[in-house]
């Protein structure tokens, strides 16, 4: 069982054995620094509320790096998976 959708997995499997783990590094480390970024931004927004700042304003960075870091955490599966069983 794959929880790659079939379409995605048979356009990946196009793309050369080398490059895919060139991207599927890069998304991991886009991935890791997605987390890094939500991590801070829930940080400040817990300190700056103790001072009297909304932490509401920081909910659009904490999403947007969220989603992100989602997509990337995906796409590096995906791309490492491949270099993993398909020679």
């Amino acid at each position: 069982m794959s929880i790659v959708p079939t379409r995605i997995e048979e356009q990946v499997k196009g793309i050369d054995r080398t490059r895919s783990l060139i991207i599927g590094i890069s998304t991991g480390v886009t991935a890791l620094w997605c987390v890094y970024r939500v991590f801070w931004a829930i940080y400040l927004a817990v300190t700056l509320s103790s001072v009297g700042w909304s932490p509401v304003s920081a909910v659009f960075s904490i999403v947007v790096w969220g989603v992100i870091g989602v997509v990337a955490g995906f796409s590096a599966f995906v791309f490492l998976t491949r270099y993993a069983k398909h020679p």
